[in-house]
């Protein structure tokens, strides 16, 4: 039997660090768990470009699809997309799509 939060923890990381290698940046991590029932943590990214922010996303999706189904939101356009993995939520934004929304408040 496998540990769901060790398991989720991994997952996590290794989504940072996809973010990390593929030139995503200003990452945050949020543990969620205790404030909401959508997700155990929140992870959040800007792209250069819609061009980056699907390619982040697309680089995410490819590492994760043979774990288990991913739902994604946002890919056709490339300003916000939302991954929905597990219990790990990963928003990737253009930065200026970010500085708009200023999701980060929301959980600070």
């Amino acid at each position: 039997m496998t540990n769901v939060s060790s398991d989720t923890e991994s997952i996590k990381s290794m989504i940072v660090n996809i973010i990390d290698q593929n030139k995503g940046h200003d990452i945050v991590t949020f543990d969620v768990q205790n404030r909401t029932i959508i997700a155990k943590y929140m992870i959040i990214t800007s792209g250069d470009s819609s061009r980056h922010v699907k390619a982040l996303a697309e680089h995410i999706i490819k590492s994760l699809e043979r774990h288990d189904k991913i739902d994604v939101e946002g890919m056709d356009e490339g300003n916000w997309v939302i991954l929905n993995f597990q219990g790990i939520m990963v928003h990737i934004f253009r930065s200026e799509v970010r500085e708009y929304y200023k999701i980060e408040e929301l959980w600070n």
